[in-house]
This record gives C-alpha cells, sequence and structure tokens, in this order.
C-alpha cells in the first residue's frame, strides 16, 4: 500500500510473483513505495500509474511486452522514467539492450546494489 505523499513512488509490471515480491520488499526497505502489477494490461487500468515517479518494467511479459508498454505510455504522452528488466537477454543484441532509448536494461539474476542504482540514476 502507498500512503506518503512524501516517498517516491516505483511502479513494479512483472509476471512472476516471485520477482513482485522480491523486488517490492526491496523497494520498500530502501524507503520507496512500491505498487506492483503482473501485466501491463493490469497497470494500464490503473488510473495511479501516472503519478509514478519511475516504472521497473519486465521486456517478457505475458500479453503486451514491456516495450510496446512503455510506447504505449509514450505515445499518450505519459512520459515515466522506465528501467527495463529481462531474464532473455540471449535472444537480444548487446548493443540491442544498450539502445533501448534512454532506458536501461539490466539482466536478471541482478544484484540488488545494481537496480538500485539504476533507479536512483532514472530518478
Amino acid at each position: 500500500m502507498i500512503d506518503s505523499t512524501d516517498t517516491i513512488r516505483i511502479a513494479l509490471i512483472d509476471d512472476d510473483p516471485s520477482v513482485r515480491s522480491g523486488v517490492s520488499r526491496l523497494l520498500r526497505s530502501h524507503d520507496y513505495a512500491c505498487k506492483t502489477y503482473a501485466s501491463a494490461e493490469e497497470a494500464l487500468a490503473d488510473p495511479d500509474l501516472a503519478n509514478m515517479r519511475c516504472l521497473v518494467i519486465d521486456v517478457q511479459l505475458s500479453g503486451m511486452n514491456g516495450f510496446q508498454f512503455r510506447d504505449l505510455l509514450l505515445h499518450e504522452g505519459v512520459s515515466i522514467p522506465c528501467v527495463f528488466i529481462t531474464a532473455h537477454a540471449e535472444i537480444y543484441s548487446p548493443d540491442w539492450i544498450q539502445s533501448v532509448g534512454n532506458n536501461p536494461c539490466i539482466i536478471k539474476p541482478f544484484e540488488e546494489s545494481q537496480l538500485l542504482a539504476v533507479i536512483d540514476q532514472q530518478l
């Protein structure tokens, strides 16, 4: 539950319940508020999404993938810093992963400090 307007609000969109649980626990332990979604479609249905300061998005979501989700948000005029995460880097070239716009993409499993550093950089 997000209850403070002073807390930086981060949305986590990942279809893996264990990732949602672990990453949200990590973010909360570092004084971020974290709202989780199991799919891009679930996040899009939440009017509170536009109030987030950063989005952590799995690339390989069920249904709409992470890049399609980000592109749809941009098309609708919603510009929120994004951090992509993926466990399937082998299907993308290293150059492509580094060129997902101004949005970093980190590979699962990642170190907690790596995710926190990238989020801080995006904020």
